[in-house]
């Protein structure tokens, strides 16, 4: 009878102690990894992209003050015009800070997930 016991014991430990769950564990894990893999990658494009647009409005900023500049030391501004250039300007900065937050934030996401 104890033996009996014992082997009832033994064959519930087995079934409960199964691999196939262990694998099914596995797998989940390895799909999440590619899952992350696979966002990270598109963080890699998407934080290029980011950079291509920076270099681009530091550019345009950099020529409109060049122009702004020029124009002004020629006495050829008027003051609305000074207004609306030194605001396109501004807006222009503005634009280049957002860049830059979107960049390290990007950058942070890749740091922590590789």
């Amino acid at each position: 009878m104890k033996k009996l016991i014992y082997i009832f014991i033994l064959l519930g430990g087995l079934i409960h102690l199964s691999p196939s769950e262990g694998m099914a564990q596995t797998v989940i894990s390895s799909s999440t990894d590619a899952k992350t893999q696979e966002k990270i990658e598109k963080s890699k494009v998407q934080l290029e992209k980011y950079k291509e647009d920076h270099l681009k409005a530091v550019q345009k900023l950099a020529k409109a003050r060049a122009d702004y500049d020029k124009k002004n030391a020629a006495g050829k501004l008027s003051p609305n015009d000074v207004e609306k250039i030194t605001k396109k300007m501004s807006k222009q900065s503005k634009s280049i800070e957002k860049i830059d937050k979107k960049i390290r934030k990007l950058e942070e996401y890749i740091k922590k997930n590789t």
